[in-house]
């Protein structure tokens, strides 16, 4: 699952070449452009629909009709970062049309128009192939008219408003709608000049237009995966082991009124089931409050886990701290030599940064909880089965509708499990994924373990079947961001850093799903701890893996959102034991123009910090995640013991271009949200294997009233397009401990700020 957060197993990524031969026309009801977006969301080609026929108009990419229609085809997963109106601005830039006259559609899984969305790649990794989408399908349209005229001068013809003009001397002036030349144009050659438009051109890129799915999620006829609902339905309510690594011991009594009971075996976070491993039961129901309380008095025994000391907060921490003192390491950067490995090169570059580091300046530990993606939409997934007859053991088709980041991952997922129990496979065609609205992922929703079990109900009860999780179940069995103990050692010399060691303890989130080769450096562990903007002389990132048997996923920024918190907390304390203001210190460090720009930027917004009443402090931090650079300001007061008020924040950020401006400041402010949340009150503990934490109540959240003023700039590069979302959240912990720091003159290195908080009325 790539970017710099989400990876895919070696291996997994396919090569392909762009080429004007991979677009395809079709004359079945106009021009369709089809092309070939993986499901990594990187850009990797463009490939050919084999057609006319139905199912090639339905997996189109970009589409107009004869009736002058156009429509963007959209594979991805929108869970409300606006990807569905960023895509549609690229599309209608090149394609040459007004803004309203695009026209969104989800389509179902499909190999030319499903992908994974994840790592905020969903328009910066589709920039290009979009454009270049859009120019072809332009350019078609203009060979048809010039096939109309006789005249191939491609300078004598323009469009705009979704119309080509002639003005040559064949006839000219003659105008032409896109629909009068869409199936004439589906027979034409895709010329070699696409004539992309020049950035100074644009005229709805980085404009602040209006969202195409607000309308339907204000008037209430947006559609999430908990509202999927057909007449047959059944419903099931699911119920795990309490303790993580828990095992059913024996199948419970079906409840009265109850339909079924289901036991589900344990997936990888691929969808494949663990061999003899059932960890969880569904009940099935009529409707889902009868599945949930049938759940809740089901009386049922489990097994115990294997290892109750790997699943424990307390002992996970304690082995934590042992192998920040003395684990085995493996080196991040800098890279290992030919000839070594990470491990090996350790005992090498060890005693020469020990040597360089002398009696540091700094040597302070960050310890940071695990945390709960928490999304508003608890997991939920429907499964509707057809079968071959009426005896029902032969499975013919599979349709599934999830608010899931990986169309199509369910549809492996689904393949394996109806293959595993039938001699016919079913044909990959057969299997329809529908991507619903997501009420937030982060994530969280790239997991297979739900799919897996309304798939498995599904097939063991023979209906249609809705299964959702209760909002208990959906803490106590997530995919949790990793604990981690940070230790930064650095030293001051000629006013700046003359050496720097980091270690990093934590879990392998690749590593737990079989996607890291043995003896190499975790990439999810260590990014924001590695290519640093800041010059340091010697320096040293290691990182240590932690067994513990906690399930670890992809949380919104992922390792950045834990090594941000040190590293960016160091540079602070460096400063202060320097006696250099933050900005002066950090510009000092930093020779890249683009950070420093955005450093700058901060420090003019942020010029309310020269005057604070009494009572109040600022702190600064900045990062660069998947491209996008950004820097933070916090001013925080402190009321009263327990809380921390904080009252606003500035945000500058380089993302590149900026598809829709609008959408960039929405998501660096919910990403702010999402990180004060976490910094401030955000931790999931564990003992003996079961969560403390399992509902909002002991999950504490920001209120309305809380929320700071946030105000955001964006800085211009003219760099391509970069990763938005994420890019936000790992500044704000550390800005807020610097501001913290400056208040009340301690220094908070443990997240969060208030352990423990409660929310009141829930």
């Amino acid at each position: 699952m790539a970017h710099g957060t989400l990876r895919t197993p070696a291996g997994e990524e396919k090569k392909h070449r762009i080429g004007r031969r991979g677009f395809i026309a079709s004359a079945l009801g106009g021009l369709s452009v089809a092309f070939t977006l993986p499901e990594t969301g990187r850009v990797l080609g463009l490939k050919a629909a084999q057609g006319p026929d139905p199912g090639t108009l339905a997996n189109a990419y970009v589409h107009i009709g004869t009736d002058g229609s156009i429509t963007l085809m959209f594979g991805g997963a929108e869970m409300g970062q606006g990807i569905k109106t960023g895509l549609a601005q690229i599309l209608a830039e090149e394609l040459m049309v007004d803004w309203e006259q695009v026209t969104v559609q989800q389509s179902p899984v499909n190999p030319t128009v499903s992908y994974l969305t994840g790592g905020s790649t969903a328009v910066s990794g589709r920039y290009n192939n979009l454009r270049t989408a859009g120019a072809a399908a332009r350019e078609l349209l203009i060979q048809a008219a010039m096939t109309a005229t006789g005249d191939r001068d491609r300078n004598h013809y323009s469009a705009a408003h979704a119309v080509v003009t002639y003005t040559g001397p064949n006839g000219g002036p003659q105008s032409w709608p896109y629909g009068s030349l869409a199936a004439r144009a589906a027979s034409e050659a895709v010329p070699a000049d696409l004539r992309l438009t020049a950035p100074a051109n644009f005229r709805i890129i980085g404009k602040p237009v209006p969202r195409v799915d607000t309308p339907s999620k204000v008037d209430g006829s947006a559609k999430f995966g908990i509202d999927t609902w057909f007449p047959d339905m059944v419903f099931a309510a699911i119920r795990h082991a309490p303790a993580i690594g828990g095992t059913l011991a024996g199948t419970p009594a079906k409840p009265e009124g109850a339909i079924a009971v289901v036991p589900c075996k344990a997936s990888d976070n691929r969808g494949s089931v663990k061999a003899g491993s059932i960890n969880a039961v569904a009940v099935v129901a009529s409707n889902t409050w009868l599945a949930k309380k049938l759940a809740d008095k089901l009386s049922v025994k489990w097994n115990p886990p294997p290892s109750p000391a790997s699943v424990d907060s307390a002992q996970i921490a304690a082995q934590a701290a042992s192998l920040l003192a003395g684990g085995a390491a493996l080196v991040a950067e800098p890279a290992a030599p030919a000839g070594q490995t990470p491990a090996g090169y350790a005992s090498v570059i060890e005693p020469q940064v020990a040597n360089a580091l002398g009696t540091p300046a700094l040597d302070a530990t960050y310890t940071l909880p695990f945390l709960s993606h928490a999304t508003m939409e608890v997991m939920s997934c429907s499964v509707r089965l057809t079968w071959a007859d009426s005896s029902k053991t032969l499975v013919t088709r599979c349709e599934i509708w999830a608010p899931t980041q990986a169309a199509n991952w369910v549809a492996g997922t689904a393949a394996a499990l109806i293959n595993a129990g039938q001699a016919t496979p079913i044909s990959p065609s057969a299997i329809e994924v529908t991507t619903t609205y997501l009420g937030g992922g982060l994530g969280r929703k790239i997991e297979q373990d739900y799919i897996s079990q309304a798939i498995q109900v599904a097939l063991a009860v023979k209906l249609p079947v809705k299964l959702t999780w209760m909002r208990e179940e959906d803490f106590s069995h997530d995919n949790y961001r990793p604990t981690a103990a940070v230790r930064v050692q650095a030293t001051l010399g000629g006013g700046g850093v003359t050496a720097w060691w980091l270690r990093n303890v934590s879990q392998s989130i690749l590593g737990q799903r079989g996607w890291l080769p043995p003896g190499a450096v975790d990439s999810q562990a260590v990014e924001g701890a590695v290519h640093l903007p800041y010059t340091m002389g010697i320096r040293l990132t290691e990182w240590v893996p932690l067994p513990a048997g906690i399930p670890v996923g992809f949380w919104r920024s992922v390792g950045s959102s834990i090594n941000t918190f040190a590293v960016e907390c160091a540079i602070d304390e460096l400063a202060q034991h320097a006696g250099a203001d933050p900005f002066a210190f950090r510009q000092n460090l930093l020779s890249d123009p683009r950070h420093i720009a955005v450093l700058q930027a901060a420090d003019q917004m942020s010029l309310w910090r020269l005057s604070l009443p009494k009572g109040h402090a600022w702190g600064l931090a900045m990062s660069e995640w998947n491209g996008t650079i950004v820097c933070q300001v916090a001013e925080i007061s402190q009321p009263a013991a327990g809380s921390l008020t904080v009252h606003r924040v500035a945000c500058a950020l380089d993302c590149g271009q900026a598809i829709n401006p609008d959408q960039v400041a929405a998501q660096m402010e919910g990403g702010i949200v999402h990180g004060l949340n976490a910094a401030l009150w955000g931790q999931v503990t564990f003992t003996a294997g079961k969560a403390d934490q399992k509902n909002y109540s002991r999950y504490r959240m920001i209120r309305v009233k809380e929320m700071p003023q946030v105000t955001v700039q964006l800085v211009p590069s003219g760099n391509p397009p970069s990763g938005i979302g994420e890019a936000a959240v790992p500044p704000i912990a550390p800005a807020l401990a610097n501001a913290y720091s400056r208040l009340r003159g301690s220094r908070v290195r443990s997240l969060p700020f208030f352990p423990g908080a409660t929310m009141g009325g829930l």
